[in-house]
């Protein structure tokens, strides 16, 4: 992990060496780390695949809402999406866990989607796939 701090310069005028510090400050190593990361990230085109693929989970997600009267809504944006329940979903995580797919919550009646940055659409699918199978038997 990595954090940064940011003043407009008549704040930071202020500041002196050593006044302000942080667990997640950017030393040498770790600021060397994250350009890394965000170099990656442009020249994979990252952020890309996460407009694109997020898009397609959310819009397959929300098919769903309407497929299963205990699905309340699919809300989000990129690959963070929640999907909201009429009950607790504990028990659909369990089910999908026993089926392959790895599932959290967001509270009690929310299941948390947050695939890796790079997912694409077969792996979308893939998911969806054994999710439907899940509700299936919910129903």
């Amino acid at each position: 992990p990595v954090g940064a701090f940011a003043a407009k310069e008549f704040v930071a005028s202020a500041f002196e060496a050593g006044d302000h510090g942080t667990t997640y400050g950017g030393n040498p190593f770790a600021t060397k780390a994250i350009c890394t990361v965000f170099d990656l990230f442009e020249k994979e085109h990252v952020l890309d695949n996460v407009k694109e693929n997020g898009g397609y989970l959310y819009e397959k997600l929300s098919t769903l809402v309407d497929k299963y009267s205990f699905i309340k809504e699919v809300r989000g944006k990129g690959l963070m999406i929640g999907m909201e329940f009429d009950r607790p979903v504990k028990g659909i995580i369990n089910k999908a866990m026993d089926a392959g797919l790895i599932l959290i919550s967001a509270g009690t009646n929310t299941i948390r989607f947050l695939p890796p940055l790079i997912i694409k659409k077969e792996h979308i699918d893939e998911m969806l796939e054994i999710l439907v199978k899940v509700l299936d038997e919910e129903k």
